[in-house]
Formats: C-alpha cells, structure tokens, sequence
C-alpha cells in the first residue's frame, strides 16, 4: 500500500518542485533593470557611482553659484536625454542638434522652462534638481521607476533607464513676476518704455487706419506675425515671412484670416473666443486697415498649456487689420 501510495504521490510532487523552481528563476522587471544598470556602472564608471537611495545615479554636479533650486522653484535650462549606450534621444540645445544633424528651424532651442512640485516633471529629474543652483550643470541616470510623477496612479514615462544632462540657466521664485520685468524691460528696449495698458499687456499702434475703431460684431480679416520676446517667429499667416523665417508648411493657406471682434468681457474671462486673448484684445483699439504691436503675458496667450516653445511664455504680434477696399499686406516683419 505505501509504496502505491508513494507512486500516487511522485507526479505531484515532481510538479510542486518545477512550479518551486519556475517561481526562483521568474524575476521582478525592477530587479532585472538594477542588475542591467549595476552592471552599466561597472564597466562604464569602474563601479565608482553609487545610487541614492531610490536609486537614482549621478554621473557629475557642477552645483553652480546663484539661487538654489527649491520645491517650488521655476527654472529654465537647457537638456538632453540620452539612451544607456550614450546616443541622444532628445535636445533643446541647438549646438547639439546642429552636431546631430537634427536642427530645425521650426524648433525653438530657446531656454525651457521646468518647474518644481507642480507635477510636471518625473520624481526622478525633481530629486536630481534639488540643491543645484543657478549657472549648475548635472548629468545623472534615472531608472524606469522614477520616471513617473509625483502623484498616486502616475504612469512610468519610460521603460528603461534614461540619462539625463541638465544645465541650470536661471532661477525663478515668482514667474509672473519674472514675465512682468521682462515685458517692461522688452519696452524699454524698443518702445522707449511704452506704459502698458493693462498689467501685463501692451499695444502700440504702428499707423494707417480709416474710419472708428473695431467694435464688437464686426467681422475683420488680418494678417500676423507671432514671436516670442527673443524674436523666435512661431507662426504666421504671410507667405514671405513664413519662408524668410524658415517656418514655411505647404499644406497651410497664407491668406488672411477671419475673426468677429468680442467685447472686453468676453475679452477678460477669454470665453468663446477662437484666437488667444491678446490677439483678440488688440482689435478692441484698431481700425480698418491699421497695423500694430502688441506684446503681452501668458495670462493673455497660452498660461501653462505646453507649447511647442513651452510654458509661461509671454508673446508678441504684429497685426494689419486688411482694409475693406485693400487685400494686399506690407508687412513689417
């Protein structure tokens, strides 16, 4: 009998034993990635860079000399990110991109703005920032586990480790305050300080015109001319400046386009409106035919949505309202 029953027994334990051993070589995708980047360090850096303790690896800190970094900082900078065996798989420095053979003239290599604790940026880039300053430069390894925010259910943004260098341009404390000093400075240095009209915006008529000033339910057609304060051109509907500028699309219309004037309220709480508010703003103070500038705050362009040329960026237009007798622009570009 017990030898029947032992015969009963061996098939099951034979599989208890291959489910044991299945279990002991099935490893966790984290644990795996350690080893990967364990073994990375070793031969890379001769096993000299040690993790932090979420496992976060820096390569080289310069610390810089200006303002520290802190939990709420804004901050613009310049970066790449790079894959394991060093090729770049993204850069917003232009020197990098031109050696790469990747620079476009319809990217804006300008400085890009990061901030802290807002939940745009992955633990991993907010723990490496943290404690560099101002005029700082750090190069560090972030593992696929800290590409994820800082909030609960984030998503990993990557799944394998990423290396990031980041050079620390400027610190801001107040970026709505940083955007006001540079708008004021920006008047300063071609409108002779041309007083505002209202906090963070300003209009400068550049002439011509006919008749009464645009009111609400006029339908007008307009040619513009987009650009950021460092004179980045980011969009236009004239042909000429599209190509001088290098931002030429075939497949967009360069005519002039169509816009119903909205009253100040609507203006104010930018409620239905099919251009952004300074655009809009702007032909509450033109005529028929008339050419202006205006520049202004991102409360009156974008605010925080992610652009193509970032976030918080203050904007500037130049704008011909086309005449009811006159299609043809000259522009002033």
């Amino acid at each position: 009998m017990k030898k029947i029953y032992w015969l009963y027994l061996l098939p099951v334990i034979t599989l208890v034993l291959f489910a044991s051993c299945a279990r002991e070589v099935i490893e966790n995708p984290d644990d795996v990635e350690k080893k990967i980047l364990e073994a990375h360090i070793t031969v890379k850096y001769n096993g000299n860079l040690q993790p932090t303790s979420s496992g976060l690896y820096i390569i080289s800190s310069a610390a810089g000399t200006g303002r520290s970094v802190s939990d709420t900082s804004a901050l613009y900078v310049r970066y790449s990110t790079l894959n394991l065996q060093y090729d770049y798989i993204s850069t917003s420095d232009e020197s990098v991109a031109k050696q790469l053979g990747t620079y476009r003239d319809t990217t804006y290599y300008g400085p890009v703005l990061f901030t802290m604790g807002d939940y745009t940026l992955t633990k991993g880039v907010e723990e490496a920032l943290k404690g560099i300053k101002e005029g700082g430069r750090i190069k560090f390894i972030i593992p696929s586990w800290l590409s994820v925010y800082n909030y609960e259910g984030s998503n990993r943004t990557a799944s394998t480790p990423v290396v990031y260098d980041i050079q620390v341009l400027r610190v801001v404390n107040d970026i709505e305050k940083f955007q006001y000093d540079s708008l004021e400075a920006f008047s300063l240095k071609y409108f002779q300080g041309l007083d505002s009209l209202q906090k963070g915006y300003y209009f400068k008529s550049l002439g011509g015109g006919i008749g009464d000033t645009l009111e609400a339910g006029e339908d007008v057609s307009y040619w513009y001319i987009g650009r950021l304060l460092d004179g980045f051109v980011f969009d236009t509907n004239i042909e000429d400046t599209a190509r001088k500028y290098k931002i030429y699309n075939s497949s967009k219309s360069y005519i002039p386009r169509s816009f119903t004037v909205v009253d100040s309220a609507t203006v104010a709480t930018s409620q239905s409106l099919s251009i952004i508010p300074g655009m809009a703003k702007a032909f509450l103070q033109m005529k028929h035919g008339e050419k202006a500038f205006t520049f202004f705050s991102s409360a009156w362009g974008y605010g925080n949505s992610s652009t193509s040329f970032g976030r918080h960026q203050p904007l500037s237009f130049y704008i011909e309202v086309v005449s009811d007798n006159d299609d043809d622009i000259d522009d002033d570009d």
